[in-house]
């Protein structure tokens, strides 16, 4: 076996993390880019390795699950030939950048990101004082175009901002803290990770340390970064599933039912692309897979094709809007089978009232944002109307009745 393992929040391929259903490998592919081979490849792993399932996380990583623990050490030599293994557990774990994902396919784009978010990553493995960040703390590079990473929230974010030259906008904990040249980006990136280090405390992510002290100490008068300017806003994008036009080309949006897909259904989507003449798949952080440059009569076919295998396609599909971590047997944290339960209400629900929030305990791991979130109990469910899971409940012990008649209210815009 070739490192240590752990029980925690962040597995990886290297550190991989016992759950209820097994070892959780987590493969972190730069800017999201899946080939056709490569997901067959890791189909034929989960079924020999895993149960045959993998998680789409919301750093657009795919996690394998249910391994073994006497199979770990093939799977991790297996995952070395195909170059997939880091050359430590650390340098491994820092490398959470989250790509723009249809960076090269979408001539809307202000930049192409790709080559940024590979320097970026390179730096992270390389420079070994910066493997002490914390084991969730991100970075994310947007490219711009049709699918902004708007919603996806990081500590450090660089977005391309629209015009000429190309300029990137940089957030530290959500704040905005002004532009920089993309060239820029490495070194920018480096100091303020090194200040967030000195600077952090006992605080595990920017944007803690930055509603307490700022963003100034973090750039550290870094001449570099320049005061943001008055810019139009970037267009945003609310429906991407389904056949899509993007440029000349098409794409297909392949929604995953909380984030979760099968080897048999993997396989499949791969050989499918592949044979309607698409370039690639790309992983996104929204739970859901892209099919990239197909042509229009493709992509229709396609989408056709991937509903009948299960993949969600509509974005008016309410089970769409519902987060729901693997739940119990699968976690051994969790008090409830949370993703029977949000089906279970989905009905009850639309994908225009919001999104909700299913959790099994109160970390809260499927999704890191304010929402109608309810978390698993000994005697029920406790609600939290719009926020987290750590947060305070204003209702508790709730049942299957109780909070389908809640939904359904909150859903028509009533109390109860």
């Amino acid at each position: 076996m070739t490192a240590t393992l752990r029980k925690g929040w962040c597995p990886g391929a290297l550190a991989p993390m016992l759950s209820g259903d097994g070892y959780i490998f987590r493969l972190r592919l730069t800017n999201g880019i899946l080939t056709f081979e490569r997901a067959k490849v890791f189909a034929d792993l989960a079924r020999r390795f895993g149960n045959g399932a993998f998680d789409l996380s919301a750093r657009a990583n795919l996690q394998m699950r249910g391994v073994a623990g006497e199979k770990i050490a093939d799977l991790q030599e297996e995952l070395r030939a195909l170059g997939l293994l880091d050359s430590d557990a650390r340098a491994e774990a820092v490398r959470n950048v989250v790509p723009s994902p249809m960076a090269g396919f979408d001539p809307s784009a202000a930049l192409d990101a790709r080559p940024l978010v590979a320097a970026l990553e390179a730096l992270l493995a390389r420079e070994t004082a910066l493997h002490d960040l914390p084991a969730k703390f991100g970075f994310s590079v947007d490219g711009g175009g049709l699918l902004p990473l708007q919603g996806v929230e990081t500590d450090i974010a660089f977005a391309a901002l629209p015009g000429a030259p190309p300029r990137l906008a940089l957030s530290l904990g959500g704040r905005p803290a002004g532009e920089l040249a993309p060239q820029d980006i490495c070194a920018v990136a480096e100091k303020i990770a090194r200040n967030f280090l000195r600077l952090r405390g006992q605080d595990r992510r920017m944007s803690a340390v930055v509603a307490r002290l700022g963003v100034a100490p973090l750039l550290d008068g870094d001449a570099v970064v320049t005061p943001s300017s008055a810019r139009d806003e970037a267009a945003s994008c609310d429906n991407f599933l389904g056949a899509q036009p993007c440029g000349g080309k098409y794409f297909v949006g392949a929604g995953l039912l909380f984030g979760r897909i099968e080897a048999d259904s993997l396989e499949p989507l791969a050989e499918l692309a592949q044979a309607f003449g698409a370039a690639e798949l790309r992983l996104t952080p929204w739970r859901a897979i892209l099919v990239v440059g197909l042509e229009r009569a493709a992509a229709v076919e396609l989408a056709k094709r991937l509903a009948g295998l299960g993949f969600l396609l509509d974005a008016r599909d309410s089970r769409l809007v519902f987060a729901a971590c693997p739940g119990a047997p699968a976690c051994s944290s969790a008090r409830g089978d949370v993703r029977a339960l949000a089906l279970a209400l989905a009905p009850h629900w639309s994908a225009q009232a919001g999104r909700v929030h299913i959790s099994g305990c109160e970390k809260g791991c499927a999704f890191n944002a304010p929402a109608l979130t309810l978390v698993a109990e000994a005697d029920g469910y406790a609600l939290i109307d719009f926020g987290l899971a750590r947060e305070r409940p204003s209702a508790r012990g709730l049942d299957l009745a109780a909070l389908q008649s809640r939904l359904i209210s909150l859903a028509q815009g009533t109390r109860v």
